[in-house]
Parts: structure tokens; sequence; C-alpha cells
């Protein structure tokens, strides 16, 4: 009974050997959806007035970090708006990025078409400038993207919240009016 169980005994102590050098796995510093309830959301809730009586009620997600995530969607289509909540604003750039054409060639016969450069573009939301670009070219999935910059608004009950909105649609001209539709 021992020759057979031996010659498995290098393989057990080299398998325990490598499973104690692993690395310890890390939790996730992204925050997870907590919850679809806005009351638990620990930033003032900016919401939309006009798409929830053009498109119904958005969708919540509430996060563990006290942030939340709205998003109006017109129906079935590629068309949406998302008002995320922030933890802190990140710097403006001077410029905003450069954006690109959805571009799959696996096996790298085409070259990448070249990037978009771009000004930023202005509107005001609840009386306060904030400045905003294309983000993407969209896909066959997706129409293009338009976001804000990070921007900070204080609600009628004193505090201050950090947001940041997102636009998918086919024209920049719907961007440009459906970016500042938001209110207390």
């Amino acid at each position: 009974m021992r020759p057979t169980v031996f010659p498995l005994l290098p393989f057990c102590a080299l398998a325990f050997c490598l499973a104690a050098c692993a690395p310890a796995v890390q939790p996730s510093k992204r925050p997870v959806t907590v919850s679809g309830n806005l009351a638990e959301a620990k930033m003032p809730v900016l919401r939309s007035g006009y798409f929830e009586s053009k498109w119904g009620k958005p969708d919540a997600n509430v996060m563990s970090d006290g942030t939340y995530q709205l998003r109006y969607r017109q129906g079935t289509s590629l068309n949406f708006v998302i008002i995320h909540s922030l933890i802190e604003m990140k710097p403006t750039p001077a410029t905003p990025p450069d954006w690109a054409e959805a571009h799959y060639d696996p096996e790298g016969l085409s070259p990448a078409p070249p990037a978009h450069q771009q000004s930023w573009k202005k509107t005001t939301i609840l009386g306060k400038a904030v400045k905003w670009y294309q983000e993407d070219g969209g896909s066959g999935a997706d129409f293009p993207g338009y976001r804000t910059e990070d921007f900070s608004l204080t609600s009628p009950d004193g505090r201050t919240g950090y947001y940041r909105i997102t636009v998918c649609t086919d024209s920049e001209n719907k961007a440009a009016d459906w970016i500042h539709r938001v209110g207390w």
C-alpha cells in the first residue's frame, strides 16, 4: 500500500506549495449595485421630469458607495440618457478627448480610422454652465455617445452633489437638446 501512495506525495506537496504562493484575491474597489431604491442614495437625486413624462420611469441603480445611476431609455430604441452621481469630480481637461469610429479588424489588415479632434460644446444645467463632448462614434449596436464634464450642483435642501450626464443618440442636435433636461 505504501508504494502506491508514495509516488503521489511529491505532486501533492508541490500543489500545496503552489497554492500557498498564489496571491490573495483582492476585493473589488468598484461600487456594486445594492438597490433600486433612490431613497438609499447619499447624493441629492438629480432626475429628469421631461424624460419621465416622455419615456417613462428610469432604471435606477444605487451603488454600495451611495452614488446612483438613472437610465432613461426611449422605448426599445438605442436612444438613452444616463444621470450618474459621483463621489468626487475629475478635473476637466483643457480640451475634450479625441474620439474614433468603431473599428474591428482582428487580423490587422486595415488601418484604424483617424481620431476626431473636437472642441468643447456648452450648455446650461440648472443655471450652471457645463461643457460636453462626443465620447465615441457609436457602432452597429449603439448610437454615438455624448458626455458632460463632471460638474457640481447644489440641491434646494442645500446639499451639493457631483454629476455626469451621458446621452446616446443618432444626432448631435438631439444630444444638445437632451443633455440639459434635468432638475430636482
